[in-house]
């Protein structure tokens, strides 16, 4: 067991360090050819933390672990929204911004819906099937996603957005590489991805089978947690810096993708079991997004404040519990 462990901690590593290369030069490429630093932060930035999900999901599928892909996708959601967020209000307040709150927060609430109704329309025996098509479907909805957000932001020109983007990138530390660099990192970023996924998935499979567990219940907590861990460091880091003006938005645009590109593909490559146990961890998700609705909307000071952020804290650990 404690060898398992082990490797499935090397595989988040790999994982982490892979998708951090390949975003390197991913932004090096993009800033060869005048790509605009909003773009490339809306964008590259943006999908790259959704890189460690995206391999662990298409891992997943081909050894046809659909619990796993399902199990991660979702839990990876209620972990940034109860343990990043609250973990990172500790620190820092954070403001609910308006916009975020009417438009994407509703917006995450239709993708849930929609894959609830996608995972109960074809039942058999209280188990659902999502299949390719509905796949088709997910991946579109992400893609589109990207889409209404690079619009939205390049209509409403807002400067310190513009400007907190920008210093994401340059935090990149990007550099002038030669073909024989960039090829390199291309191939150290593929290999520790590719790798970290093995590890991850054949491991934690194993863990469960030890411990007795599910393959939804590792995914819904340590593949989850091990794959939020950037998110994680990366709130603690803006609220320690002050800047958590970012970090709703960011949150809530990851998970939409999130939920959408990890179904949308495990699906494509393997029809999807889809549980009846998923449908409660769905709801609570959806409880979940309500909640931040109503202190976006309806609060005095419409932010998470230290108190909030503890009840979020303390609400996850009781989640995880009440899985075991």
């Amino acid at each position: 067991m404690i060898v398992e462990i082990l490797f499935i901690i090397i595989g988040f590593i790999f994982l982490i360090k892979g998708a951090d290369f390949l975003v390197k030069v991913a932004t090096t490429i993009a800033k060869k050819f005048n790509l605009s630093e909003i773009l490339i932060g809306l964008t590259i930035v943006a999908i790259g933390t959704s890189l460690p999900e995206i391999f662990i999901t298409i891992t997943s599928s081909i050894e046809n672990h659909s619990d796993l892909i399902i199990a991660n996708s979702i839990g990876s959601c209620i972990c940034n929204f109860l343990f990043v967020l609250g973990l990172s209000s500790l620190i820092k307040p954070i403001k609910l911004e308006k916009r975020i709150v009417k438009v994407h927060l509703l917006i995450s609430i239709a993708v849930m819906l929609l894959i609830l109704f996608l995972g109960n329309i074809n039942k058999t025996n209280n188990i659902g099937i999502i299949n390719k098509p509905q796949g088709i479907i997910l991946v579109l909805c992400a893609f589109f996603y990207i889409l209404y957000t690079i619009y939205e932001e390049n209509k409403i020109k807002n400067n310190k957005l513009d400007k907190e983007i920008i210093e994401e990138v340059e935090n990149i530390k990007i550099k002038e590489q030669s073909i024989v660099i960039i090829l390199l990192y291309i191939t150290i970023g593929l290999l520790g991805l590719k790798f970290g996924s093995d590890f991850v998935v054949n491991n934690s499979i194993i863990l469960a089978k030890s411990l007795g567990f599910s393959e939804s219940f590792i995914g819904i907590t340590i593949v989850a947690i091990g794959t939020t861990l950037p998110e994680i460091v990366t709130g603690i880091v803006s609220s320690k810096k002050g800047k958590t003006d970012l970090l709703f938005g960011n949150i809530i645009g990851s998970n939409i993708i999130n939920l959408c590109l990890l179904i949308g593909i495990g699906s494509i490559i393997n029809p999807l079991v889809f549980n009846i146990e998923f449908n409660r961890s769905l709801a609570i998700l959806i409880g979940i997004t309500i909640v931040l609705q109503i202190i976006g909307l309806y609060t005095k000071k419409k932010q998470i404040n230290k108190i909030t952020g503890g009840i979020f804290v303390f609400v996850y650990l009781i989640y995880i519990f009440s899985m075991i």
